[in-house]
């Protein structure tokens, strides 16, 4: 009954949007791109590092619009009003990035002159998603995706090498030749050596000062603890500062004296740090790049397997840092015997486009479509 009632609901809500987008198509399109998301409420390092690599192209306009869309029926109701700027944006753009999955782009019939880009907010993915975990117990429910349109009207995909092509196409539901083999910006900005940014650190948390820095990044579980307080207990606090970054839609409490301020985004806590510990997240792809021990913590991979399914065997491919248990996991960064090969392969495997500048050369992917529409 709820499926047949939000059914008719959509089709209400699509019939009265396209309406009213039918009215704004009537405006001449400009030369402008729009960078839309719904991943959070303030602008994230790719836009803003392609903004700036796109304002060196004067005649461009470039409006970026980011919003979460809240829990509360006030905020549902304030993002569908939301929702009409967005296609007022939409309806004189030549080209829309978006980093994830978007309502209007996927609900609506825009013009053929757009041209929409889906720039993954992760650089991989090690665990199944979108079209790949359909009726799952983590995925979406067919009917749910039938009736939002899940992931539809891309003509391109970006993804950073053949391999996390593969994945996209299928969890995007895309043809391969909609796969365009380009990075993320933020692999860029990995990839520039920031002293200061480490200076400025430690001067607000001293208490990392002559320590290795451990950062662990785990994935969202919906409802479920992370299990940080086995590596906790087993870390060495003298020769080791542990900083956990969660993710942001875990909301499960965690000890304040390993998080650190939100001022540090994830890719600057990355560089910061001497170890990185990981598990299912994409992060394994942006921490791949920087050279530094990578380890993956799985604690619970044969529930995960069950439950949504995963892209990458990281127990074959990172074999020798992959671990169920943190006794076993700490023991192996105490004996600094790191297998560095198989991080290489891993990561040209999974970031061939690593040595790119990936920035630049989405820029001129852009300004070449625009000048497409214009002939």
């Amino acid at each position: 009954m709820k499926i047949k009632l939000l059914k008719i609901l959509v089709f209400i809500g699509r019939f009265i949007l396209n309406l009213i987008y039918s009215i704004l198509k009537l405006k001449k399109t400009k030369n402008k791109v729009l960078l839309l998301s719904r991943q959070s409420n303030k602008k994230s390092l790719d836009f803003r590092l392609l903004e700036e690599s796109l304002k060196k192209y004067k005649d461009i306009k470039i409006v970026c619009m980011y919003k979460m869309i809240g829990k509360s029926f006030i905020s549902k109701v304030g993002y569908c009003f939301y929702m009409l700027k967005i296609m007022n944006n939409l309806a004189d753009s030549k080209v829309c990035i978006i980093d994830g999955y978007s309502i209007p782009i996927s609900l609506l019939k825009h013009k053929k002159s757009l041209v929409i880009i889906q720039m993954w907010h992760a650089s991989g993915a090690t665990k199944k998603f979108g079209y790949q975990v359909v009726d799952k117990k983590e995925g979406t429910k067919s009917e749910i995706i039938e009736i939002m349109r899940m992931h539809k009207n891309y003509d391109y995909v970006l993804a950073p090498s053949k391999k996390t092509g593969e994945f996209f196409s299928e969890a995007f539901n895309v043809p391969k030749n909609k796969i365009k083999l380009i990075g993320l910006p933020r692999i860029d900005y990995l990839k520039i050596r920031d002293d200061k940014l480490k200076e400025e650190f430690l001067e607000e948390y001293p208490k990392y000062k002559d320590k290795e820095i451990i950062l662990y990044v785990p994935t969202f579980r919906k409802g479920k603890d992370i299990n940080s307080s086995d590596l906790i207990a087993k870390i060495n606090k003298d020769k080791y500062g542990l900083i956990i970054r969660k993710h942001p839609l875990d909301i499960e409490k965690e000890d304040n004296d390993y998080i650190v301020d939100k001022k540090f985004e994830t890719m600057d806590l990355l560089k910061i740090a001497d170890i990185i510990i990981t598990d299912y997240s994409a992060i394994a792809y942006e921490a791949c790049i920087l050279n530094k021990p990578l380890y993956f913590y799985v604690y619970d991979i044969r529930e995960y397997l069950e439950n949504r399914g995963l892209n990458v065997d990281i127990t074959k491919e990172m074999r020798e840092a992959t671990f169920k248990k943190a006794d076993t996991l700490v023991k192996a960064i105490e004996s600094n015997m790191y297998n560095y090969s198989q991080l290489y392969d891993f990561r040209d495997k999974y970031i061939e486009v690593y040595k790119k500048n990936n920035t630049e050369e989405l820029t001129e992917f852009i300004i070449q479509n625009m000048n497409n529409i214009s002939k």
